[in-house]
């Protein structure tokens, strides 16, 4: 053979052998850059979804938070106005109109605000909350038939009401420190993304 028929053949298999590696090539590229893109995708709405349910969960703690507060404000108000009630019945002295409108109205929104929390919280909060209302209902009770027994000058049982007013004072006072401790780990844990 001759050489430049060597060199023709030789520049031919050269030729078929880039072609061949270059179209190769290209399909591998093409690949990659298709599997690239799906990767960057699937990450991209996987960091969509995280970041709604980091946004979803911080504003669910938010009204958690929101509605803990006005139960606490709600009791306040209660704790202030039957300390008020109870001293003046203390000192033989009838409780004013406004102090049973105002604890009246501290009953109705510690019911309001419990139900609004009941819907938002965990079991662990639900209860101590649950607790509470329970008892402020039972200590307006026991302060009503204080009174009532105030009217009608049975010193029996208001001296009976007055211990029972103050046991449950002392009761309210734990629940209170129970439920404010259980919103504080509430609030302080942080949320399970899935």
């Amino acid at each position: 053979m001759d050489e430049g028929l060597v060199a023709l053949i030789t520049a031919g298999v050269g030729l078929i052998g880039g072609i061949s590696g270059a179209a190769i090539g290209g399909q591998a590229a093409v690949r990659g850059t298709r599997l690239g893109a799906e990767t960057a995708a699937q990450a991209t709405a996987r960091q969509v979804h995280d970041q709604g349910a980091i946004n979803h969960e911080h504003w669910l703690r938010g009204q958690r938070l929101e509605s803990c507060r006005a139960l606490l404000a709600a009791y306040d108000r209660y704790a202030i106005t039957a300390s008020d009630i109870s001293r003046a019945l203390e000192a033989q002295s009838q409780p004013s109109r406004e102090m049973w409108s105002t604890i009246g109205q501290a009953v109705s929104d510690i019911r309001n605000s419990y139900f609004q929390v009941r819907l938002l919280v965990s079991e662990d909060l639900l209860q101590p909350t649950r607790d509470l209302r329970l008892h402020v209902e039972d200590h307006k009770e026991c302060l009503d038939r204080w009174a009532d027994a105030f009217l009608t000058e049975d010193d029996q049982r208001a001296a009976a009401e007055e211990a029972e007013e103050e046991r449950r004072c002392k009761q309210l006072g734990d629940l209170h420190g129970d439920l404010v401790e259980a919103a504080r780990r509430a609030m302080a844990e942080r949320p399970a993304i899935s």
